[in-house]
């Protein structure tokens, strides 16, 4: 797999500069090339979409994609797989107003954020969340979201976003988030930087190395949840 791109959302303390960031984003890179298809042939080939009779398509699934990732950054990088700072219930809900009589009201949060896919922490003591989007865009916008209102709250230094690129989001599971879809709210994310104090937040854009049409070249199997489930009821 390639890694095409890391989008800076926003830096708050200069972190992209640090020794810290640098050796995090480096292990980063590694996991993303160390992805392959066919297992051992170190690079990633796909095969391409194609539609069927009945007008749906057939695409790859990600669950193979994020597994090869997770066993590399575990295995190879040290990190720590699904780690959860659970600050959701902790915050202290704003302060809002009930329509009509516009009297004050806090809505209770309810609750949590769950768990990130990785978590690690630099030699310089920087504490790094990575997310590895697997589901559909709204996913994106929630771990966007998440690792936004965590570096805000001081417990992280730095968080990224794993997301496909515009290419080969077209031939994965119908809807996966990628960084197309992703564009137009990088603005807004990017003023969350005024709440931060101290911290980073990311985006890396990853791609396929080849693409093929060969009929005999297997697709990457779909997984059991969300958009997969969709995809594979639309091939039946």
């Amino acid at each position: 797999m390639r890694h095409l791109r890391t989008l800076i959302i926003f830096d708050k303390g200069g972190i992209g500069s640090t020794a810290g960031w640098q050796a995090v984003h480096e292990s980063l890179t590694r996991s993303i090339q160390s992805i392959d298809f066919p297992t051992g042939s170190g690079t990633l080939t796909l095969r391409k979409k194609t539609r069927r009779s009945d007008n749906q398509w057939d695409r790859n699934g990600v669950g193979y994609l994020k597994t090869q990732f997770l066993n590399h950054m575990v295995e190879k990088e040290g990190w720590k797989k699904e780690v959860g700072f659970n600050i959701g219930k902790k915050q202290t809900p704003p302060l809002l107003r009930l329509y009509p009589g516009l009297t004050p009201t806090r809505e209770p949060i309810t609750s949590d954020f769950g768990d990130f896919d990785f978590v690690t922490t630099a030699a310089d003591d920087l504490h790094v969340a990575i997310e590895w989007e697997t589901g559909n865009v709204s996913s994106s916008h929630r771990s966007m979201n998440k690792l936004a209102i965590v570096l805000a709250s001081g417990q992280l230094g730095a968080g990224v976003l794993v997301v496909p690129s515009r290419n080969l989001y077209e031939h994965l599971t119908d809807r996966i988030g990628n960084i197309g879809e992703l564009s137009g709210y990088l603005s807004m994310w990017k003023n969350l930087r005024s709440r931060v104090r101290y911290g980073l937040l990311a985006v890396a854009v990853v791609a396929h190395n080849n693409l093929t049409d060969d009929a005999s070249f297997p697709y990457l199997h779909s997984g059991v949840d969300g958009r997969a489930r969709q995809g594979r009821a639309k091939r039946k």
